[in-house]
């Protein structure tokens, strides 16, 4: 507020706080706007610049007390505090604090600020790798792909020292001597907050100890911080719950995400809609949707995003010589089985599951949607066959539906889709791997060993078949819906899109948001070039790569085309493609039929123990679980099959 809205206490004003057992040493100091209320001052000292709001309304709660707006048996140090706010039972001082508007601080220590506090932000984090060299500065606008660019581009010496210029100067601009305290913010029953900034709308409730760190928070996405939480070197951001005694050390929270229940983290970057319960990270970049619920897990010096810990996954990242400098990655979309184990370095290709023990280094990152098993101490491969499962088809779908990122502002930006350009670019190339070495294997050798993981040889003429299946319908979904939607003609409806790149560069996963390389690339030129002029400006850049993604995917799906197929989309003739999508139907129909398959396994008999304790095992099961016909997610299928049916006959109508 404008200091000439401010005017000394009058002599009447200091009487009543004399009366109602205030204290301080220079009345002068106080200093209050129009509205004050000198009745509801009671029990507190004063010292150094303090400036008083209003004072005359009501502040209620969802616990039934109404609580009177004023400041009562409290201690406040150079504090400016906004309108009706309740300041009360501060057992410490509140000291050097911008409190905004309607504030409510109750039954705490201390809410302290000394001099040239940055809240968390440029606090290095030494995330993926625990030894060092992926260094990022985080702060409170830290996305997950500014940390991806900033953590995995570090040999790109010029692009980190921008991305560090930058993180630098956001945090000089929020350097201060005095922490703010934003609108309807509620802090009571916690100990210990130093340096800490506070966002509007947020809440913190029973907070043993929280030092250098923001809490960002808005109307729209409030954040909570409840019992027992310790945090030193921290940023959580929108939206975000971290509770239960969760212990976090140089940790950045991203938006939407829930912690707790003795969760811990050290060095660890967690981005949007994450979950972390019991279990412990260190050095960990968890992408966006990465989840761990279980208090035997570990996860070390690894990277994840769309990604589910069984209960005792662990990873090991020492192999005792040289110490932590082993780093792993498991691409979008992983899981791992209850008690696996990975030795680092490893890299698992996206939307495959890891079971058991694997004491070998290996890199699936061209086999996609695999399942990685454990064979007699070794480490085996099943490729393609995850994609034909319940539960890479729910996730697909659960994504979105989960984002609890409820403002405008989202900082992550994110694609969803299982199948993209990323992933069906790493189908190819393993399709293409699983054919050579199909021709190159003798028949007489049972099993082959492909970077570090065996497969069988009878797998590999097989499990190409089920890639290029996923590659009809991939083709086949994305043409379709370009002729069906499009009203010109089936040529003009197959030509390039001229504001998006040329489609020959490979696909990355910037930690959720896909993109075509060259794309990127000539944003982090710009950066380089210092174009961008601050963090805003980059994730204004990395959402304009979001906005391109069906731009670019069209033209890659042009360019790539005749690599799958050898025949040119832009002049295949009706005939050719006509029999194209009757590859597609029937690709698509067998893919379909294979996961109602693998769903209907969730309603046989075996799956059927332990219902019916007393008998009535059917009835038991069904009264529970429902059964195959009425399942939402099996009648989603069989509706996927019936559009299926109807876009082939339309698309054999407008071919006509």
């Amino acid at each position: 507020m404008p200091a000439d809205l401010y005017r000394p206490l009058s002599a009447e004003e200091i009487k009543l706080m004399r009366q109602n057992g205030c204290w301080t040493d220079n009345w002068e100091s106080v200093q209050v706007t129009e509205g004050f209320d000198a009745r509801r001052v009671a029990g507190t000292v004063f010292r150094g610049n303090i400036r008083l709001g209003r004072l005359d309304g009501e502040i209620d709660l969802d616990d039934g007390v109404i609580r009177y707006c004023g400041i009562f048996d409290s201690n406040l140090n150079n504090i400016s505090l906004g309108d009706n706010c309740h300041i009360s039972n501060v057992s410490g001082w509140l000291s050097n604090l911008e409190i905004a508007d309607q504030v409510l601080i109750e039954n705490v220590g201390s809410i302290a600020c000394s001099r040239d506090a940055t809240f968390g932000n440029g606090h290095e984090i030494e995330a993926l790798n625990e030894g060092g060299g992926r260094e990022l500065k985080m702060t409170a606008l830290t996305s997950a792909q500014i940390a991806y660019v900033t953590a995995l581009y570090r040999h790109d010496e010029e692009l980190v020292k921008s991305l560090n210029a930058l993180a630098d100067a956001f945090t000089d601009s929020v350097r201060s001597d005095t922490a703010y305290i934003g609108a309807n913010a509620i802090i009571q029953n916690c100990s210990s907050l130093k340096d800490v900034l506070v966002g509007p709308f947020a809440r913190l409730t029973g907070v043993q100890a929280m030092e250098n760190g923001s809490v960002v928070s808005s109307k729209e996405s409030p954040s909570l911080v409840g019992e027992g939480v310790i945090a030193k070197h921290f940023i959580i951001q929108q939206g975000s719950q971290v509770e239960d005694g969760a212990l976090l050390t140089a940790t950045l929270i991203g938006e939407g995400c829930r912690i707790g229940r003795q969760f811990s983290a050290e060095n660890t970057l967690i981005f949007a809609n994450s979950e972390g319960f019991h279990s412990e990270a260190v050095a960990l970049f968890a992408g966006p949707y990465t989840v761990t619920h279980h208090r035997s897990t570990l996860l070390i010096a690894g990277m994840t995003s769309f990604f589910n810990a069984g209960s005792g996954s662990n990873q090991s990242n020492h192999l005792y010589k040289l110490g932590p400098v082993h780093q792993g990655i498991l691409e979008r979309g992983c899981k791992t089985g209850s008690f696996s184990y990975l030795l680092w370095p490893s890299r698992v290709g996206a939307f495959s599951v890891v079971m058991g023990k694997h004491y070998q280094n290996f890199d699936t990152g061209d086999m996609p949607f695999s399942y990685v098993n454990e064979e007699d101490g070794r480490s085996a491969l099943i490729p393609a066959m995850n994609y034909f499962t319940v539960g890479t088809f729910r996730d697909g779908a659960k994504w979105p539906q989960r984002d609890r990122r409820a403002h405008d502002d989202r900082l992550d930006q994110l694609h969803f889709e299982v199948l993209s350009p990323y992933t069906v670019q790493k189908v190819i190339r393993g399709r293409e791997t699983l054919m050579k070495l199909y021709q190159e294997t003798p028949r007489s050798q049972d099993a082959i060993t492909h970077n570090g993981i065996i497969i069988k040889r009878l797998l590999l003429k097989t499990c190409s078949r089920y890639y290029a299946m996923i590659l009809d319908k991939y083709f086949g979904d994305i043409i379709a819906e370009r002729l069906l939607s499009d009203k010109d003609t089936v040529h003009q409806a197959l030509t390039p899109d001229e504001t998006a790149t040329p489609g020959e560069a490979d696909w990355v996963d910037v930690s959720g948001l896909l993109c075509d390389q060259d794309r990127l690339g000539s944003l982090l030129d710009t950066i380089k070039s210092i174009e961008v002029g601050d963090q805003s400006a980059l994730l204004a850049g990395f959402q304009e790569l979001h906005t391109a993604y069906a731009a670019d995917e069209w033209n890659w799906i042009l360019n790539q085309f005749t690599r799958v197929y050898d025949q040119d989309l832009n002049s295949i003739s009706r005939a050719d493609l006509l029999l194209f999508f009757e590859k597609w139907q029937k690709s698509s129909r067998k893919l379909l039929n294979m996961v109602l398959m693998d769903a209907e396994k969730e309603f046989g008999a075996v799956i059927q123990t332990g219902f019916g304790i007393d008998g009535h095992k059917e009835a038991d099961f069904t009264a529970v679980r429902g059964n195959v016909e009425n399942e939402a997610f099996t009648a989603g299928i069989h509706q996927q099959i019936t559009v299926l049916d109807e876009r082939f006959q339309a698309i054999q109508q407008k071919l006509s």
